[in-house]
């Protein structure tokens, strides 16, 4: 019976727990950029959020598993950061199968120095809910104190998933060019980085997107030598029709390089 109870407090915690990082980490970047119109991936936003929410709920589950500590953080650890790689691989990576095993190898290890750490706190969380010496009465304010804590450092982590100020600054200059080139007829009147993308006059309408590339290097452009670790936001612009080109932004970011993508 008491196992019982434990585990359904591990599930409580890690559902709270998970929707604070889930919220945070898919939404930060439409609070912070209300006006962008970011690419969502395969999955929407809202999918995302409760995909992820279950997820930690299940990981809460399996921390209070067993009556001792370590069986169940390990069994947690093990399936958060198998489940996890694995999503990656399907998702995120695009890779054959043949290349699986190997790839899983390199995503799965610095997973596991999250979800560990994640497993134990909330066997910790839990025990600091459930157990205490007999006949003792704990003020409720003491019991979930270590919970709100935790909330606002998961909450803290998500965050982490913003985007940069330049990575802002640009996604914000490219909104502003392509607003500009929408309403013009001819390639003479688009704004300057614009007058490189073939077709952008015939071709550019309706709802448009934007993400971020990983590598500017991709997109065969001039732009300005700039200093080492210098950030360049090379973003992908995707319009409903298909029409798509990209643009790579050097500092001060404002006029890009562009071209058919």
């Amino acid at each position: 019976m008491q196992i019982n109870s434990h585990r359904r407090v591990g599930l409580i915690i890690g559902l709270l727990l998970g929707i604070g990082y889930s919220m945070t980490a898919n939404m930060i970047n439409v609070w912070v950029m209300p006006g962008i119109p970011l690419q969502e991936t395969q999955l929407s936003r809202f999918t995302l959020i409760v995909v992820s929410t279950a997820f930690f709920g299940l990981l809460g589950l399996l921390a209070a598993w067993t009556d001792e500590n370590t069986p169940s953080i390990i069994l947690s650890a093990v399936v958060g950061t198998l489940v996890s790689s694995i999503w990656t691989l399907i998702f995120d990576s695009g890779s054959r199968i043949g290349a699986t095993l190997f790839i899983l190898f390199f995503i799965f290890l610095p997973r596991v120095f999250f979800y560990v750490p994640f497993s134990w706190l909330i066997r910790w969380l839990v025990d600091k809910i459930t157990h205490h010496a007999y006949g003792a009465r704990v003020p409720l304010i003491k019991k979930i104190t270590p919970v709100f804590i935790s909330f606002l450092i998961i909450v803290l982590i998500g965050s982490f998933t913003r985007v940069s100020e330049a990575e802002q600054t640009s996604l914000i200059r490219m909104k502003e060019l392509i607003e500009e080139g929408l309403p013009v007829s001819s390639r003479a009147e688009l704004p300057d980085p614009l007058q490189d993308v073939s077709g952008f006059v015939q071709r550019a309408e309706g709802k448009y997107s934007f993400s971020l590339g990983a590598d500017p290097d991709l997109l065969p452009v001039q732009r300005p030598f700039v200093k080492y670790g210098e950030e360049e936001p090379f973003i992908i612009v995707q319009f409903e029709n298909g029409f798509r080109f990209g643009c790579v932004f050097s500092p001060p970011y404002i006029m890009p390089a562009c071209i058919d993508y």
